[in-house]
């Protein structure tokens, strides 16, 4: 399959799912998925990253800050970059519930979220907790990246290659904080 027929399929993949979307929508989805995708904002991952970076340091896991502050700003940096120089629009104003201003690839909700919790779950899976606890966080805390960019499609700010795109982002950049990480850890032993 040639590139253009693979971008032809994305693009119709995302207009087939963006206009499933209005049959789905009721009230009170509307409402939980418009307060839910705060959780990716800039501003919800500043706030946590402030707080779990508290819990690292006082948990003696400082190693883990250095890392953990790269990937999120270089998450929110890569992502308004690739934004501005792909510059694909917004599915239309008649399905969001509400407006966005920057360009709409990648997602930048879903590459924040992907790389704060995908790097949390990378963190538990390193700590000494029990084996359940450390199950039962990723479970939660996939189920959270999941709806996040579930509800960018939902309220109709993002289409699916966006919110997929974000992910790739956000994996890139946990993988670059996995190698930090471990690199710093192995020189500290």
């Amino acid at each position: 399959m040639n590139s253009v027929n693979f971008l032809r399929n994305i693009v119709i993949t995302d207009y087939k799912v963006e206009n499933l979307i209005p049959h789905l929508r009721n009230d009170f989805w509307d409402n939980f998925f418009i307060n839910f995708t705060k959780l990716g904002d800039w501003y919800t991952i500043l706030s946590l990253f402030i707080i779990v970076s508290g819990l690292l340091y006082l948990c003696k896991k400082r190693n883990l800050i250095p890392s953990f502050f790269l990937v999120v700003l270089g998450t929110g940096i890569m992502t308004v970059i690739i934004k501005l120089l792909v510059c694909r629009t917004r599915p239309g104003s008649d399905i969001a519930l509400y407006v966005e201003k920057l360009p709409s690839f990648p997602s930048a909700h879903a590459a924040l979220i992907f790389v704060f919790l995908g790097f949390l779950i990378y963190c538990f899976w390193r700590f000494d907790i029990n084996l359940k606890y450390k199950i039962v966080l990723s479970i939660v805390f996939g189920t959270i990246i999941l709806l996040i960019g579930f509800s960018r499609i939902y309220i109709g700010v993002h289409y699916l290659s966006d919110v997929i795109g974000g992910y790739l982002v956000g994996l890139m950049w946990v993988l670059i904080a996995m190698y930090i990480s471990r690199k710093s850890f192995s020189i500290r032993k």
